[in-house]
Order: C-alpha cells, then structure tokens, then sequence
C-alpha cells in the first residue's frame, strides 16, 4: 500500500499540482511506489515496452550481450520471471541502437541485431500469445552483404512486420532499408530503399528510426544526412516497396557533424488524420538538446502528408535543462484522444518528465509533471504505454532505467483532471485487510461517492456505491494480488491506493 508519508506528500502536491498546470491538462495519479522489474543482475539496457490485447506491459531490456523480455500477469500480479531471447548469441545491446518492440492485439514482435555481425545478424523474434511465449530467431538478411544495422519494426494492418534497417557501410552513402515480412514474421523479404527521394545523400548511420502503419499505408519516420544537417523526414508507401514519398516534418535544421543517436516517436491519429511525432534536437534558440513536437496531416498530398507545425516541450517552465528518449502514447476510450509524452530530462540530475493533454487542441507544452523526483539516483529512458482491452479509466503504466540499483523500474498510475482532484486532510478513505478479503472504511463525507476495484491493467472487477454508514466488504475471489482501489463523489473528489495480498 502507500505509505502514509507518500500519502501525505500527494495532498500537499495535489495543490501544486493544480495551481501549476492549466485547467485543461490532465495529471498523472500514481498508485503506489515504483517496483523493480527484476533483479539487477538482469541488466537495465535497451528498455523498450508494449502493451497486449488485455492491457498487460510487456517489457524488453537486458545487458551486454545479453536480451531478456517480462511481461506482466494479471493472475499472479507481478512480472514473470524474465525469458532470454537468443540466449546462445551476443546481442547488441546498446540505449540507443539496440532491440526495438511492437505489438498489435496479442501479436508481439521484438526485433535485434547480433553483435559483430552487421551485415547479416538483424533478428526477429514474436510473440502470439500476449508475449507469454515466443518463437525460434528468425534471420532477417541472411544473403546482405553490406550492413543491414540496427532493425526497427512496426506492424502493418494484416499483422505482418515491417522494419526499418541502416543499410551501407560508408556513413556517406548509408541510406534507409525496408525490410518486410508477408508471414507474420516468419521470413523477410529483401531490403528496398526507402530514403532516395529525401533531401541529400545519406541518413543518420546511428539514430534509429521508426515505422508505422497509418491511414492504409507505410510510413517511417527517419533522421536524415543532408551535408549535416540533421533533421528528421517522414518516408511513405502504399505497398511498402515503392517509397516514393519524402516529406520534412522537422524545420530546425540541426547542424552536426556527428551522428545525434536519437530517434523519433509517433502517435495518431489525434484529429482527421493528424498524427504527432517528437523528435530531440538541439537546434532552436536554446542551444541545448530539447524535445520537440511536430504536427502532420497524413491526409495531405496523396497520404504523403502535410507539416502544420513544431513545437517545444519547454517554452518557459524550464530555464537550464537537456532533455532526450521521448515517447508518445494515447489512449482513446474516452470522447477525445488523450496524448501522453514522457522524456528524460537532467536539471542538476535525470528525472522523468511526463506532459499530458486531451482534447481537440493537443497542447504539450509546459505543462510536465516530474514522475521521479520523489525517489533518490538518476532516472533515464523512459518507456510508456495506456491499458487497452476492457480498461474503462486511462492507466498509464511507466518504465525506466534506475542507474542507481542498475535495474528497470515500473509504475503505473490514473489520469486525472486537476480541475476536479479535491484534497482532503481528513478523514482519507482506510482499507483493513483480514482473513478473507479487505474491508474499506469510508467516513459519512463519502456517502453516496461510487466505488471501485481495478486489476493492475485497469480491469474493472467490482464495484458500487457507499450507503454512508457500513464499510465496504470486498472478498478475496474478487481481490488479485496486486489491485487498485478508487472513490469518486459525484462532485469529483478522488481518493486512489494499492492493495497487496
């Protein structure tokens, strides 16, 4: 359960919270501690996640050499003990350049490269169950005989893997390959040259790029090489082997003469066909490494889409801060698409930043919640994503990398409007766990507030409303190992704790 310190801490910073934030932006609730992935011995590398058909994360990171994947189990309550992926080879593990994920449903696919063999050592490994259980590797460029670096995959709409590879040995010449499979991963056709019809000779030989099937086509959005310049081009394709599509999305033009090693993240559609990709440049007035936010309409132009704009995560909320690894991730049972992008940010050391906005107008800027600063070490390379399935409330679950304990942190939280979160001295709802369930005490204030418990993923599995007087008795068959516990009155105060059993 939370502690009562933690408790206290959230009353005092929901006032903050609210006076800091504009009215329309929603804040993230977090339900208890973070907890540790696994063990440290597991490593903290390459974090990636995704989310499965029942809302369930399932988590990739490692160390060098080595891949494991987890994900987390609805009936035990915490995360399976971690699966090594190719455990008879040497993985190239690395924040930036190593293993990428996607899922649809319960497909899942994770995609590396073997260290040292960068022609012909990109892998591919899926899942069909949710990521409980995963297939032999499958070679993805058996015959290249250049390099085929640094796979990153999405999922098309008939469930079959696309990935985007750096293909070429001259940094000079490197452009952006597309391999695709037609069996759900199975195999892998050849690489086909997405980048030609993009400005300059070359792409980022370093940054890792990222694919995506929208709006009945492939896209890919790429950092680009133009005499260093380096900025950032979304590649389309209506069959995904004739990309004649070539559209800037990012106008900053960043001069370097070194490759950045970061890579995008999208997230769509958040209006008629209008998607959002962050990027980290360091080009605008700053001068320092930022993230930034670029709107494009993929309905544009023949579905080589339009840019509409770009804009910083940081106007004035912070003054002296380097920020990178953003990750976008949205949630859509509600009326308007909810947006959620996490990054790292080192002010005087690395926190978690996480900027959310519903509504028709997605506003991400100054408006970031610092996730970790309650908690001691550095905090870098976020990884988010929303509860699909039945989830009835947007939960959001966060992973990271601990520097300090050299293990992936995990928490997961609700989503709330500050304009309607209520703070409360006393009396706080109690909960008492006894032999055969757990009985929820609530004071006459909380008479006819509606009740309810979630599973981790945001599953509603009972619910109800407070008659004033009795405490609410919740048995065990309906009570997970790890579950969730929330009161709401109709005129919007809230009050949420984990539970363990």
């Amino acid at each position: 359960m939370i502690p009562n310190k933690l408790l206290l801490g959230l009353v005092f910073a929901c006032v903050a919270i609210t006076a800091s934030l504009r009215a329309q932006d929603p804040v993230f609730v977090p339900i208890g501690d973070p907890i540790e992935v696994a063990p440290s011995s597991f490593g903290n590398k390459a974090i990636r996640m995704a989310m499965n058909a029942t809302g369930e994360p399932v988590i990739a990171f490692g160390s060098n050499g080595h891949l494991y994947v987890t994900k987390w189990d609805q009936l035990t309550g915490a995360f399976t003990n971690p699966l090594e992926i190719d455990p008879d080879e040497n993985v190239f593990m690395s924040d930036a350049e190593g293993p990428r994920m996607a899922s649809q449903g319960n497909y899942v696919v994770l995609t590396y490269q073997l260290s040292g063999q960068w022609a012909t050592g990109a892998r591919s490994v899926h899942s069909n169950d949710g990521g409980l259980t995963w297939s032999d590797p499958v070679p993805m460029a058996p015959n290249a005989t250049t390099d085929h670096f640094m796979p990153c995959v999405g999922i098309d709409d008939a469930g079959n893997p696309f990935a985007g590879v750096k293909v070429g040995n001259n940094p000079a010449t490197t452009y952006e390959g597309i391999l695709r499979s037609e069996d759900g991963g199975a195999t892998w056709l050849e690489a086909v040259n997405a980048s030609a019809v993009a400005d300059g000779e070359a792409v980022c030989e370093c940054c890792p790029s990222q694919p995506f099937w929208a709006e009945g086509r492939y896209y890919d959005i790429v950092r680009n090489n133009n005499d260093n310049v380096r900025d950032f081009w979304l590649m389309s394709s209506v069959d995904g082997i004739a990309w004649y599509g070539a559209l800037d999305v990012d106008p900053l033009d960043w001069m370097i003469n070194s490759c950045p090693e970061s890579g995008p993240t999208v997230t769509g559609p958040v209006g008629d066909g209008q998607y959002l990709m962050a990027f980290m440049s360091a080009a605008d007035a700053s001068g320092q490494s930022r993230v930034h936010v670029s709107q494009v309409d993929l309905w544009a132009n023949d579905g080589i889409g339009e840019w509409e704009l770009t804009e910083p995560v940081t106007v004035t909320q912070f003054e002296n801060a380097t920020q990178n690894v953003p990750q976008l991730a949205q949630w859509n049972g509600g009326d308007e698409p909810l947006v959620a992008l996490a990054w790292e940010q080192n002010t005087g050391g690395y926190d978690i930043q996480l900027a959310m906005s519903q509504g028709s107008e997605i506003n991400l800027t100054d408006n970031a919640q610092n996730l970790t600063n309650a908690w001691s070490g550095q905090h870098r390379r976020p990884a988010i994503g929303f509860s699909t399935g039945d989830a009835e409330e947007p939960i959001l679950h966060v992973a990271w990398q601990h520097s300090a304990s050299g293990t992936v942190h995990y928490m997961t939280g609700t989503v709330s409007s500050p304009s309607i979160i209520v703070c409360f001295a006393a009396p706080e709802p109690q909960i008492v766990h006894e032999t055969h369930g757990i009985r929820i005490h609530l004071s006459e204030r909380w008479s006819g507030a509606r009740w309810n418990v979630w599973d981790i993923t945001g599953r509603l599995i009972a619910t109800g409303v407070h008659d004033g007087y009795a405490p609410i008795w919740v048995d065990d068959q309906k009570i997970p190992p790890h579950a969730i516990v929330g009161v709401e009155t109709e005129e919007g105060a809230r009050w949420a704790q984990a539970v363990r059993r």
